[in-house]
């Protein structure tokens, strides 16, 4: 009998603590993947339309919208390209996922 009283098996305070802290390191763990993702989109698309402007052909895998081209009054053109990324979610606050719409411009002479 003495066991029994003992025994801690189905203690539940280690649940309650678990949870809370479960949703707390994946939220910060998905600001982090969010604050990297916006930084790393926008560094490629700009990245693809300066090249574009050098009259290169970059990878076309980087961009999915392309590049538009806008005639400038002086020659040249300025050029804009968009891209739209999705993070999925990995917290249950942010059920809906991160999307991240960059955009990137160059003048071409």
């Amino acid at each position: 009998m003495k066991k029994f009283l003992h025994d801690e098996r189905g203690n539940v305070e280690s649940a309650l603590t678990l949870i809370p802290l479960m949703i707390l390191f994946l939220s910060v763990l998905q600001l982090g993947i969010g604050v990297y993702g916006r930084i790393t989109t926008e560094q490629s698309v700009q990245s693809f339309v300066a090249v574009s402007a050098m009259g290169l052909i970059p990878d076309t895998s980087l961009i999915s919208a392309g590049v538009a081209s806008i005639p400038l009054p002086g020659g040249g053109s300025l050029l804009m390209g968009t891209n739209q990324t999705y993070i999925p979610s990995i917290t249950p606050l942010l059920p809906s996922g991160d999307r991240i719409k960059s955009t990137g411009i160059a003048v071409q002479e």
